[in-house]
């Protein structure tokens, strides 16, 4: 049982630092840089996006710390290092994938669409189905500045 249990909590540990940490990656290396380029250049009508990564960044950090430490109180004695191989395995997982942590066209389209609202109407309308000529102008424009 005590072997179950253990793997169990191997891959919460996996689940929790993948999901925290790669989130908290793309919003410090991703999504708030990329923000501070729209914003430069002027194609976003409001700068209220940064603020709503920030809330997210502070979740994240937060979900990632209160599953340590509560593991750290009440299972240090069994199941605390069965959630640092998890995490390891997971450290293991971003590190395989640090390349994707950047301006790519997953990115960039999740980015549009969680925050399509802050972009200017004529943006949307004209780009709204054709994310890759969006995501060119874009750079085109970045560059440009």
């Amino acid at each position: 049982m005590t072997f179950i249990i253990a793997t169990i909590v191997i891959f919460l540990g996996v689940i929790v630092f993948s999901f925290t940490i790669s989130n908290t990656i793309l919003i410090l290396f991703f999504a708030i840089p990329f923000t501070k380029k729209l914003e430069k250049v002027s194609l976003l009508k409001s700068n209220n996006i940064i603020a709503s990564y920030i809330v997210a960044l502070f979740i994240q950090i937060f979900i990632f710390s209160v599953v340590t430490i509560i593991f750290y109180i009440y299972f240090i004695d069994s199941y605390f290092i069965s959630l640092m191989v998890g995490y390891a395995f997971g450290l293991l997982g971003i590190i395989t994938k640090i390349k994707q942590f950047g301006l790519n066209m997953n990115n960039f389209s999740d980015y549009f669409e969680k925050n399509k609202n802050y972009f200017w109407e004529e943006l949307v309308d004209k780009y709204n189905t054709d994310r890759e000529e969006l995501l060119k102008f874009i750079i085109v424009a970045v560059n440009k500045k």
